[in-house]
């Protein structure tokens, strides 16, 4: 009796060695305790006993939505560590829907530098119902990486490669080759890639909601102008990119052909004029956020017609709009008074 009372009394830290002095306990006893303790308490059983190591328990069931960072990370360190890591058994990913391998802003990017193309292998029938993957500031992989991705997870959903500059067209056509079903893709900062991959996606992946090409400056009037037939049902397009070759003639035919845009983002898109941005206004009334910054051959003619035909807009950006005047923004203000102008 006082054995059970000296054992009921002691904290949870202490678990470990109550239950190691208390002689052997079943594998039922080990799942039981599995529900119990966390991941970092439960390991150090299955390294302890024999009976346990040998035995096919599962000490970590990952959620639907896998989104701990921190988390995800170790869990991977602890499946790949070695190439016949026990822990691949031990882990069951079968569930995970949504993964963030990335950071959430750039001041944890140091903490993704152990995110190496070697993990991506244990995809293999380890993610078998994945539809979003976030890679964010995922420096180190490369097309070695993200092509794994493509071929094991064709229900891919979404896709964030933002930061990830080693990424080249190769991949991103591989991307566009395995995942049909693709709604969001994120390329920001994949500075390598080319109209050649961008065309891919548009003429794959009709499905496309949201394609963010952001500080891809190698990207042209070809690939969007593409995009914009393809994908008659996009939502949200970032061509922001200092340096730009974009140019009237596809920004006119997104204009034409994807009506149901919310979101335009054109900032240093020098080449853009009065002629496209009108265009934008008359066709896609539907539009709630565009940014023009630093478009500086943009004048009032446009911005006046984007305030007569876009009743939904809610934040317009015209820094560096050197050519629209104060009396322009004070008459759009006025038809608007909910507009967040920023200039």
């Amino acid at each position: 009796m006082s054995s059970k009372r000296s054992c009921f009394a002691t904290p949870a830290s202490s678990l470990l060695p109550v239950l190691l002095r208390c002689g052997d306990f079943s594998v039922a006893v080990m799942r039981t305790l599995v529900l119990l303790l966390t991941f970092k308490g439960v390991a150090p059983l299955v390294s302890i006993s024999k009976e346990i190591y040998s035995a096919k328990i599962i000490i970590f069931q990952a959620p639907k939505e896998w989104i701990n960072n921190d988390e995800v990370r170790m869990m991977f360190s602890a499946m790949l560590g070695t190439t016949e890591s026990e822990w691949k058994r031990r882990i069951d990913t079968s569930l995970v829907e949504t993964l963030v391998l990335g950071v959430n802003d750039s001041n944890g990017c140091h903490k993704t530098d152990i995110v190496i193309d070697t993990w991506f292998r244990s995809f293999e029938n380890k993610f078998p119902n994945l539809l979003s993957l976030t890679l964010t500031d995922c420096s180190n992989i490369t097309d070695l990486s993200v092509s794994e991705v493509a071929r094991r997870c064709s229900k891919l959903h979404t896709l964030t490669l933002t930061g990830c500059g080693n990424i080249t067209d190769l991949s991103v056509s591989e991307v566009a080759r395995r995942c049909s079903k693709l709604h969001t893709l994120d390329l920001q900062g994949c500075w390598k890639i080319s109209d050649l991959s961008v065309s891919k996606v548009a003429r794959r992946c009709s499905k496309l909601h949201t394609l963010n090409l952001q500080g891809c400056w190698k990207i042209t009037d070809l690939s969007v102008s593409e995009v914009a037939r393809r994908c008659s049902k996009l939502h949200t397009l970032n061509l922001s990119s200092y340096g730009s070759y974009v140019t009237d003639l596809s920004v006119s035919e997104v204009a034409r052909r994807c009506s149901k845009l919310h979101t335009l983002d054109l900032e240093g898109c020098w080449k853009i004029t009065d002629a496209s941005v009108s265009e934008v206004a008359r066709r896609c009334s539907k539009l709630h956020t565009l940014n023009l910054r630093w478009c500086e051959s943009i004048t009032d003619a446009s911005v006046s017609e984007v305030a007569r035909q876009c009743s939904n807009l809610h934040t317009l950006i015209l820094t560096g709009c050197g050519n629209v005047t104060s009396t322009c923004k004070d008459a759009l203000q006025q038809a608007h008074p909910q507009l967040q102008l920023k200039d």
